[in-house]
Order: structure tokens, then sequence, then C-alpha cells
């Protein structure tokens, strides 16, 4: 039996899902836009933030640094990860789920799930977020105008050689950003609907987006108003950090801050 207590920041339902509802308003523009129904999705704490993998920012030798990383980390996962994969694309996915600094960029195919990732941060409750939309398919055909497939698998010959140069600290001397499928190795994975963009160098989407003078990526930026009004729309639909994270220190935490 769980005992009920006096809780003092009950969601305004009302106000919650009027903000929800100005912001499927964009997200219909923003299907328009892109042409495809299936759009992939990334939150942003702030507006103005590169679409770059975490390796290429404020690194003058990321390759090194890439490889350095990857190599430490392989020595010592398996045997904090009993499943360890065998697979070099699926062992990348794995260390860029757990916050290692690799050259995936997260998307997800579930709008509320990259919302929540737009919004959740404490330290920026009264700043304007973003919400970013990609058609994969438009990305990968910009880049190669016959692509054996939509979305290319994760062990592809074009996937498989920028995973490859990414263990072997080598560099491809490309500027190819490629939307491929996420293995679902890890329970993560499978809640948060992943999916990545795989990058060869540092080249943000926004410019290779210029540079091709492509039409596969659009920003939706949430008002500093609606941000509080946005969380507490999640929270009643139920997307929460324990249930993207279903681990049990996130249920715990999850569970101290609401009851």
């Amino acid at each position: 039996m769980i005992m009920t207590r006096t809780r003092n920041n009950i969601p305004n339902m009302s106000s919650a899902f009027e903000a929800l509802n100005r912001l499927f308003q964009k997200v219909l523009e923003t299907h328009k836009k892109l042409k495809n129904e299936n759009i992939w999705w990334r939150g942003q704490p702030k507006p103005g933030l590169l679409l770059q993998p975490k390796i290429f920012r404020n690194s003058s030798d990321a390759v090194v640094r890439e490889y350095n990383l990857i190599h430490s980390f392989l020595r010592q996962a398996p045997l904090r990860y009993p499943a360890w994969p065998t697979e070099r694309s699926h062992q990348l996915v794995l260390m860029q789920h757990y916050g290692l600094s690799t050259r995936l960029l997260d998307w997800s195919q579930g709008l509320l799930t990259a919302l929540y990732f737009a919004v959740n941060r404490e330290d920026l409750l009264n700043e304007p977020a973003s919400l970013w939309a990609l058609n994969p398919y438009k990305l990968n055909k910009a880049q190669f105008p016959n692509p054996s497939t939509a979305v290319f698998h994760h062990n592809s010959s074009e996937v498989k050689g920028i995973v490859d140069a990414a263990f072997n600290g080598t560099s491809n001397n490309e500027n190819h950003i490629i939307a491929m499928s996420g293995p679902e190795v890890d329970l993560r994975m499978l809640v948060q609907w992943s999916v990545f963009t795989i990058h060869e160098s540092e080249m943000d989407m926004e410019k290779l987006q210029s540079e091709l003078k492509g039409d596969f990526l659009e920003e939706i930026k949430i008002p500093a108003d609606d941000r509080c009004l946005l969380r507490q729309a999640l929270e009643i639909v139920g997307i929460s950090h324990s249930r993207l994270f279903p681990d049990l220190q996130s249920l715990a935490e999850d569970l101290e801050s609401k009851i």
C-alpha cells in the first residue's frame, strides 16, 4: 500500500497540454516541409548547439582521442557487461549509450522521447530549447545517389568503413554523415527508439545540409515559456527518466522525486 501526501507542484494539465498542442502544430508543419512520415528526432537543451558528435567537440586531435577511448573501454567493459557483443558496430552503439565520446549522434524515432531530452535539464528551466527533425532517407540519398537501402544497416559497407576507421584510429578524409539503424543490444535502445547518424569528420549537419543544398533537416525552437509546461505534459503522459533509463538507480531517483 502506498500512502498519499500533498504535492506542491501538481501539473497544470490544461496549460501543459496547450503547450504540447502548440508544439504539435509545429511538428505538423515540419512533417510537411521534410515530406516524410518516418522522421527522426533529437532534443537539444539549447538552440544553436551544433549537430555534431561529442568526440568532435572541443578536441584538436579527435581521431587519436577516440582511438584511445575505444580501446580503453574495450579492455574493461566485458567484465562489467556480461552480454558484451563481438561486432564493432554493436560495441560502438553501447559505448555511445553509456556516455563515451564517439562519432555517433543519437536520434529517436519517438517524438516525445526526443522532447524529454530537449527539456529535462533542471539548470535551464527558464531558457528555450530545441527539437531537431531529420529525414534520414533524404540525408543518405543526398550523399549516395543510388543507396542500397533508405537507412543503412549497421553492418553495411558504408557504415562499416566509418566504424573501422574509429577502431583503427584512421581518417577516411571524407565528410559523410550516414543515417544508420541501431542494433537493439541493450534495453535502453529499445525504450528510447534509438537510431543514429555516424559521422566521418567534425563537419556538423547544418553545414553539410548547406553544402549539399539539401532539405533533410529542420529545427523546431521551443520557447522558454513552454519549457516547464512541456516537462509537465511529459510527466502526465508517462515519459520519465526511469522509463527511458530502465535501471534501479533511475527508478529510485524517480520515486524519490514523486513520493
